[in-house]
């Protein structure tokens, strides 16, 4: 990668990253708006299974509208005026909750604006897959909503931290959402060509598609259930608001993790299966009840990365960009399913919990095994053959670090700005690895180096890496 390329991927990284994290403070904020609008006319039940179970389900529409568009007509889906007719419709509707005294009117509003929020989060997370590297998405996501959950936190504050449940908060949200548009007008569509997806030509078939959306919708159906939305019950004990704080530190943490190695990130998310016990455990005192909202969010951050990462990360490596939402959907449908399943109580919600979250963890590592182990074995016998091809030369150990970076393709500028040293060196390292080598050229080092397979025959590769 060029220095001018690595500029422009970083520049695009931060663009998308504000983008959505400015879309996520506003949408974000407009939910737990029309949540409190809510509850000025119903109970904390009711509320409780319209916004964390009806209301999923609306955002799961407007997701599936999305990547239904994506996989009809791509250019359009990936342009701005989607974005800008949900944004507008959306600031409407929540203008018809906030002003409105009428509850099918309030409730039918909601309704329409979780649908939009649904198609506002397809467009933007969308662009995960087409426009960010895989190596940065996990903290451009998990920056971008970290700062929306930042945001609302400190949007609650004003009005001895009643602001939200104001109609002054409609003001501030709709200035948020017009700052998005702004925004907005530097999105551009996605080139013209053809984005099919051909399961024959591609690693991921329809079927391991499904498996993976089934294994995201059970997740979340296991956190739910040991975490809901019980907005009245909380209020008294628990600064709502606040959580999203731990949310934010859950979400960069995870960012970070799945940068870093994406299995790592994935046992990370399964590891965090394990909090609905804990929350029922601890849910009994007013501690054990801040205790686990607390928990619940930092350990959220894993489940909205993972469930995003996975099928953005599938969409890129197939160039099909309907597939990057199939995450987000599956995961609002789980958490409407796991919302109803707290209808349940006591024992029966403990045994159904323990029932589904066995279900996952038998599904989880053949889906684990699918897509992570390949790229273990991958990266083992792709240590293995430079470690062997740099030892049949007797490379030193700088020698090796500069043919690493020529093997990517780096200038020799770039070179010596990674491993701090002047370009005479790098040049003067570069002639002995030729000197070595006996080639000429970095061209047929390259072209020498892939086309060489090992262990050679009747050698074991173990004997190459003993004393």
């Amino acid at each position: 990668m060029t220095t001018d390329s690595h500029v422009r991927t970083k520049s695009n990284s931060i663009y998308f990253a504000v983008l959505i994290g400015v879309g996520f403070l506003w949408t974000g904020t407009a939910y737990m708006v029309q949540a409190y609008r809510m509850l000025r006319f119903l109970d904390g039940v009711t509320v409780n299974l319209l916004v964390c179970g009806v209301y999923y389900v609306c955002q799961a529409a407007g997701i599936g509208a999305v990547a239904i568009l994506f996989t009809k007509r791509p250019i359009s889906a990936s342009g701005r005026g989607l974005p800008l007719r949900a944004t507008i419709l959306s600031i409407l509707c929540l203008a018809a909750t906030v002003y409105s005294s009428s509850v099918p009117v309030v409730i039918a509003a909601g309704t329409l604006m979780n649908v939009m929020i649904g198609v506002l989060s397809g467009c933007y997370l969308t662009r995960l897959s087409t426009n960010v590297v895989q190596q940065r998405r996990g903290i451009v996501f998990g920056g971008a909503y970290a700062f929306g959950s930042i945001g609302t936190w400190l949007l609650s504050l004003p009005e001895e931290g009643m602001f939200l449940w104001s109609s002054n908060s409609l003001y501030a949200v709709a200035a948020l959402a017009f700052l998005s548009l702004l925004f907005l007008t530097r999105l551009s569509p996605l080139p013209a060509r053809d984005y099919a997806f051909e399961p024959a030509r591609n690693m991921f078939s329809n079927k391991m598609i499904i498996f993976s959306a089934a294994v995201v919708f059970l997740m979340c159906t296991v956190y739910m259930l040991g975490f809901s939305f019980p907005l009245k019950s909380a209020s008294g004990s628990v600064y709502i608001e606040f959580t999203r704080a731990f949310y934010a530190v859950g979400l960069i943490i995870a960012g970070v993790v799945n940068d870093k190695n994406r299995r790592w990130g994935a046992i990370c998310c399964l590891a965090a299966l394990a909090f609905p016990f804990a929350a029922l455990a601890l849910g009994g005192s007013t501690a054990g009840e801040t205790l686990m909202w607390v928990c619940a969010y930092i350990f959220l951050g894993f489940f909205s990365s993972y469930r995003i990462l996975i099928f953005s990360d599938i969409s890129g490596k197939i160039e099909f960009p309907a597939f990057a939402v199939i995450g987000l959907l599956a995961g609002r449908l789980g958490e409407a399913a796991g919302t109803a399943g707290r209808l349940l109580t006591g024992t029966p919600l403990i045994v159904f919990s323990g029932i589904i979250f066995a279900v996952v963890i038998a599904l989880f590592f053949p889906l684990y095994q699918k897509l992570y182990a390949p790229a273990i074995n991958t990266e083992e016998s792709e240590r293995r053959k430079f470690t062997e091809y740099a030892a049949s030369f007797a490379l030193s150990a700088r020698e090796q670090e500069i043919f690493a970076h020529i093997l990517r393709g780096m200038s020799t500028a770039e070179m010596a700005g990674a491993l701090y040293i002047t370009e005479s060196t790098v040049k003067f390292h570069i002639g002995n690895i030729f000197k070595k080598t006996g080639f000429t050229s970095r061209s047929e080092l390259i072209t020498d180096y892939k086309c060489t397979r090992y262990p050679a025959p009747g050698v074991h590769a173990a004997a190459l890496f003993t004393d």
